[in-house]
């Protein structure tokens, strides 16, 4: 009897080790991605004043002063922007804010036009000529800025689940608030 609880504790032991293996892989890759996509971000970051096409001046400072902030760089023709839009507005809540900045996406007009139509009630600044991106070193759309107490303290590019959101949200509530 003893032999063959031993012969399965063993076995689990491989099988842990072969299963976790792939997936601490995975995760050292998608953090060595995140890396080499980070933007270059401007020191002075979080005292900036960012206007909103609804006529609101906000700081990154202010608004992630009791919760996280998520800042989401995104344009209307990208088909991945699309798919994390309804995420977004679901974790716009008492817990997280989130601030979008539509780069590249046309007049303030037509911008709105399209946020009626994909009922978008998130707050937006309409960054027209990507000259907000471009100081800030974002160079890909979607960019995922997460912001805690004015400090940049993650990034992400490009496509991001729902659970890579979380549980880096997750992280910065744990060890920023």
């Amino acid at each position: 009897m003893r032999n063959w609880h031993n012969t399965l504790i063993n076995q689990f032991k491989k099988v842990s080790f072969y299963l976790l293996l792939p997936l601490l892989s995975l995760i050292l890759f998608i953090r060595l991605i995140d890396g080499i996509r980070a933007p270059d971000l401007p020191a002075d970051i979080a005292g900036q004043m960012l206007h909103t096409i609804d006529g609101q001046n906000l700081t990154l400072a202010e608004l992630s002063e009791k919760t996280p902030l998520l800042v989401w760089f995104w344009d209307r023709w990208c088909g991945t922007c699309h798919d994390t839009l309804p995420l977004l507005m679901s974790l716009n809540d008492k817990r997280t804010r989130v601030l979008t900045i539509a780069n590249r996406s046309g007049g303030d007009i037509n911008l709105v036009r399209y946020l009626n139509g994909q009922h978008l009630t998130l707050p937006v600044v309409n960054d027209r000529n990507g000259e907000l991106a471009a100081s800030w070193g974002v160079t890909t759309t979607p960019t995922l800025l997460i912001v805690a107490n004015g400090d940049v303290v993650g990034t992400t590019s490009g496509w991001t689940s729902s659970v890579g959101i979380s549980l880096r949200l997750w992280w910065v509530r744990k060890w920023h608030y």
